[in-house]
């Protein structure tokens, strides 16, 4: 008797909570929850609508499982229940612009509370690849080594690609120290000789870390890009400090005779 007491009460609870989130994707305030001793009533036509109180055929076992948690936390909404907000909200009836505005909301909080999570969902949720690059932008603002490292582990493509360029983009200018020994962690990659690129030739490394900025450009790949590199720091270098540059240049790592001396050339 009191574990059919116990499962009716964790329903109700979530009914309730379904209800709370319904409201707020359709921006309506919550109803007020009936007492606790009253029954489950059926779900409403609304709820049943967005999805919010069965499963929803089709998806992943995980984004089902999310409709039916067992105990809903106190806080706005339970981890599991992102998947299924984003879901509703995608289909609920309102206006292309309203939708945009609490997507970017909820995306907001989700990326906030669990952001290896959105973005995994966005990852792997057939239809929401979209998703991925406003979540993980939100990543990078609270852990920009995380959002770098999982951006690393996507699929090879284009996508990869540019989150991989922005994530070191913001990385390298939040914290590049750290950034940079992550870089150097690895051996030269093709995929890393963007953002290294546009790294080592910025003003600011060139300025007050030439050395590093130099060993960075040893690392890159390609070789067309490498000298185009070498290029844009020397030319860095020289506007800064004339005279330093030729003693910088005259001992970096990675030139050959040849290369150095049609740098020299170029900044005469």
């Amino acid at each position: 008797m009191s574990s059919k007491r116990s499962t009716g009460g964790s329903r109700l609870a979530w009914l309730l909570a379904a209800a709370g989130l319904g409201a707020w994707i359709l921006g309506r305030p919550p109803a007020e929850p009936p007492p606790a001793s009253v029954a489950a009533a059926a779900p409403s036509p609304v709820l049943k609508m967005m999805g919010l109180a069965a499963p929803i055929a089709g998806l992943p076992e995980e984004v089902a499982d999310a409709t039916a948690p067992d105990e809903p936390r106190p806080d706005w909404m339970d981890l599991r229940d992102y998947p299924l907000a984003v879901l509703a909200l995608q289909r609920a009836p309102l206006d292309a612009e309203t939708r945009q505005q609490r997507l970017q909301t909820l995306l907001a909080r989700w990326a906030e509370a669990a952001p290896e999570q959105a973005a995994r969902w966005a990852r792997d949720t057939p239809g929401q690849a979209a998703l991925l690059a406003p979540l993980h932008d939100r990543w990078l603002q609270h852990d920009a080594r995380s959002a770098t490292v999982f951006a690393r582990s996507l699929p090879a493509g284009p996508q990869r690609q540019a989150l991989l360029d922005e994530s070191l983009s913001r990385w390298t200018a939040q914290d590049g120290p750290a950034a940079r020994d992550w870089l150097r962690s690895y051996a030269p990659l093709a995929e890393l000789d963007t953002a290294i690129a546009h790294h080592a030739s910025a003003d600011e490394l060139a300025r007050h870390a030439p050395h590093e900025a130099m060993d960075l450009v040893t690392r890159i790949a390609d070789p067309e890009r490498r000298w185009r590199a070498w290029q844009a720091l020397a030319r860095n270098l020289h506007d800064i400090d004339p005279d330093r540059a030729a003693v910088l240049l005259s001992q970096a790592p990675g030139l050959w005779p040849a290369e150095r001396e049609r740098l020299f050339d170029e900044l005469r």
